[in-house]
């Protein structure tokens, strides 16, 4: 006799089937690894996870959780996030021979040196890129000014986002040179995938950190007043006054060993060019220091000495009362999942106000005083 399912447990069966959990597909892995300044493999794993809330996948024989990407620098569109973060990392080896050598001449031209053959070479002062170069063959020589270059793009198989999230990051690490390697020429294996046959893409990259080059390659903002308040008492007065002020030079190098934040007021020219050769010692040919303009002051911070790259300073506003000048500053430092270059650093900024003043005293972002001075 024909038997049927009763109706209960065919809806049951059919909720079941409906609710089967489907995996994750159009999966690739694009990966950057770095060598030189710092030992740092990026992969960003890309897919959809077709309504699940997460799934896994090995890399390198470690089991990983894929869930939707998290708010993060380096979370691109389109990548999913892996064990709660926007890439995958881990070390890479260590790269004992450096893949070029970069440095700048006093006319301002870079000259590059290829150890290896490479596909092209970037340079970034902290705060544009360059590409200084496109393939070069081992022993090459080239002597350029380089072209202004959209973050890190165009590098090896890095896509538009990957390229402008690692050129990002490695802004506020100071002078930095980076050569693509071939692909033949990377010391680390590829990722291995469970499940493998995955589309797949990697960029090497050697970081060259230090550049000895002249204070050109900083170049310093053209003198536009932050705030330009309504008339006021002349500066030292008694009242709080806000004053604009003109930033004329900062770096991420300096001749500084204390790792604590100082200050520099200078009324003088004979101090501000003191001031300015502790700032730029480390730069070749040191420059000279601007001019001081008669009545006015200079402030120049210095962060302190700072064991990698990701570090930076910068003034947000300026006030005086009774002859003291408050300098409010923004200090940054590299985060918890952010790669940073093994090379000392000492950020530093410099700035003239108006006014001559006999006091100064340095608050950062929390209001917190970070160092002061008197006028020299």
């Amino acid at each position: 006799m024909k038997k049927t399912l009763p109706a209960a447990l065919t809806l049951s069966a059919a909720l079941l089937g409906g609710c089967a959990t489907q995996a994750p597909s159009q999966l690739q892995v694009h990966e950057a690894l770095l060598y030189g300044g710092t030992q740092e493999r990026i992969a960003w794993v890309y897919g959809n996870l077709n309504g699940q809330a997460s799934s896994n996948l090995k890399l390198n024989g470690e089991s990983v959780e894929l869930r939707p990407q998290v708010q993060d620098p380096l979370g691109v569109n389109g990548s999913l996030s892996v064990n709660g973060k926007a890439t995958y990392r881990a070390p890479t080896l260590r790269k004992t021979n450096p893949s070029v050598n970069v440095s700048r001449a006093t006319d301002g031209t870079f000259s590059v040196l290829a150890n290896e053959n490479v596909t092209g070479v970037y340079y970034t002062d902290g705060s544009t890129w360059l590409k200084l170069s496109g393939a070069l063959n081992a022993g090459q020589v080239v002597s350029t000014r380089g072209t202004l270059n959209t973050l890190l793009r165009g590098a090896g198989n890095l896509t538009a986002d990957e390229a402008d999230a690692v050129g990002r990051e490695l802004l506020g690490q100071g002078r930095l040179a980076v050569a693509v390697l071939p692909d033949a020429a990377i010391p680390d294996a590829k990722l291995s995938t469970e499940p493998g046959g995955l589309p797949y893409a990697r960029t090497g990259l050697y970081l060259q950190p230090n550049i000895l080059s002249t204070a050109a390659v900083v170049p310093n903002p053209a003198p536009t007043p932050v705030v330009t308040p309504a008339p006021s008492p002349a500066p030292g007065g008694n009242v709080n006054t806000t004053l604009s002020f003109r930033r004329v030079g900062s770096g991420s190098n300096a001749a500084v060993s204390d790792g604590n934040a100082t200050v520099q007021l200078s009324t003088t020219q004979a101090a501000l060019s003191s001031v300015w050769r502790a700032a730029n010692a480390r730069t070749l040919p040191t420059p000279g220091a601007p001019a001081l303009t008669s009545g006015n002051s200079n402030v120049t911070i210095f962060l302190g000495q700072r064991s990698t790259g990701g570090y930076g300073i910068d003034v947000l506003s300026v006030n005086a009362s009774a002859g003291t000048l408050t300098v409010n500053v923004r200090t940054t430092a590299p985060g918890a999942d952010s790669f940073t270059t093994q090379a000392l650093t000492s950020p530093w900024v410099s700035i003239e106000v108006p006014g001559t003043y006999t006091r100064v005293i340095v608050r950062d972002q929390t209001g917190a005083v970070i160092a002061q001075d008197s006028a020299n």
